[in-house]
C-alpha cells in the first residue's frame, strides 16, 4: 500500500510494507520512499525479526518483485532476487488466484486499518528512519490489545505462534539488489534509471552493483 507523510515539511508519498499473522492479527508496518526489491527484501527481513521467526507459509499478491512469469493457476515462474530470499529464510510461497480478492482480504483490510490508524494525522517527520521507528513502536502496542472474538491478547497469540514458525537464520540477510552492469567509454554506468561515475579505468568493463535502501556501491 501507499500512504502520505510530510518528509521536512514536503508531502511524500510512501511505500508501505505489511506482513500479518492470521492467527494472532500480530501486525509488522514500516515504508519505504518507493516499492522495489530492495524494500520488499528489507521489509521481509524486518518483519521476521519483530515476529521473532519466520511463518512456514507466506501468501503473496503476484507481485512483480516476486513473479517473473505465470504458468498456471497457482504456479507461477519466480525472479531471481524473490528465489534468493526463499532460499535464505526457507519459507514456502502461496500466490493469489488473479483478480480474487478475498484470498488477500485479511492483509488488504490491515493495510487500511494501519492507515487509519498509525498514519493519521499525515505524520510529519525528518526521515523515513524516524517514521519507521514510530510505525513499530505502535505495531509493539497492537500486540496488547484483545481483537474481537478472541479471548487472548495479541502477544500471547503471537508467543504460541512463534513455536510452529521457522527459526531465524544464523547468517544476516544482505537485502541489496545485485545486478551486473557495463561502464561505457565516459566511465559511467546506467542503474535503476540513473547514471554513476566510476574511475576511468572502468570504462568498458563488467561490473556489479549491489543497491540497498541507503546506498548504491559499484563493485
Amino acid at each position: 500500500g501507499h500512504a502520505e507523510i510530510f518528509w521536512n515539511g514536503t508531502a511524500w508519498k510512501v511505500a508501505l510494507f505489511v506482513m500479518t499473522l492470521p492467527y494472532s492479527d500480530a501486525l509488522f508496518v514500516c515504508a519505504f520512499p518507493r516499492e522495489c526489491t530492495e524494500a520488499f527484501h528489507e521489509g521481509h527481513r524486518r518483519a521476521f525479526e519483530f515476529f521473532g521467526g519466520v511463518p512456514s507459509r507466506i501468501s503473496y499478491d503476484n507481485s512483480r518483485i516476486a513473479v517473473s512469469k505465470f504458468t498456471g493457476a497457482r504456479e507461477r515462474e519466480l525472479t531471481t532476487e524473490f528465489l534468493r530470499l526463499k532460499s535464505q529464510f526457507l519459507f514456502v510461497s502461496h500466490f493469489c488466484l488473479v483478480r480474487r480478492a478475498n484470498e488477500k482480504g485479511h492483509v488488504e483490510n490491515l493495510v487500511g486499518y494501519a492507515r487509519r490508524n498509525f498514519l493519521v494525522p499525515v505524520p510529519q517527520v525528518a526521515g523515513i528512519t524516524e517514521l519507521n521507528e514510530r510505525l513499530e513502536n505502535q505495531c509493539r502496542e497492537e500486540l496488547s490489545r484483545t481483537v474481537r472474538g478472541k479471548d487472548q491478547p495479541k502477544q500471547i497469540l503471537l508467543d504460541e505462534e512463534r513455536a510452529q514458525m521457522l527459526p531465524l537464520p544464523r547468517e544476516g540477510f544482505d537485502p541489496a539488489r545485485v545486478a551486473t552492469v557495463s561502464a561505457n567509454s565516459l566511465s559511467l554506468v546506467s542503474f535503476d534509471r540513473n547514471e554513476y561515475s566510476v574511475p576511468t579505468e572502468c570504462a568498458h568493463r563488467e561490473l556489479t552493483v549491489s543497491a540497498g535502501i541507503d546506498e548504491v556501491r559499484v563493485l
